[in-house]
């Protein structure tokens, strides 16, 4: 019997507080740049997203690093 197909999703990468907020700093001065449309709001909404995940303890700790100076 023929093994069946299977899809393998690279390993989950944890990113710090620092990047994710310079992610969504550059989503926001990116989607300024673009003219009103379904592509502007589209990474809008991403910012928007990542906005809102912050504000959640428990994604922060499964999904956030935290960084020593």
């Amino acid at each position: 019997m023929p093994q069946a197909d299977r899809i393998c999703f690279p390993e989950r990468r944890n990113y710090s507080l620092t990047e994710l907020v310079e992610l969504r700093r550059q989503m926001l001065q990116f989607s300024r740049s673009i003219p009103p449309g379904p592509e502007r709001n589209q990474h809008l909404q991403i910012a928007t997203s990542l906005r809102r995940l912050f504000k959640n303890k428990t994604w922060l700790e499964a999904h956030a690093v935290e960084t020593s100076r």
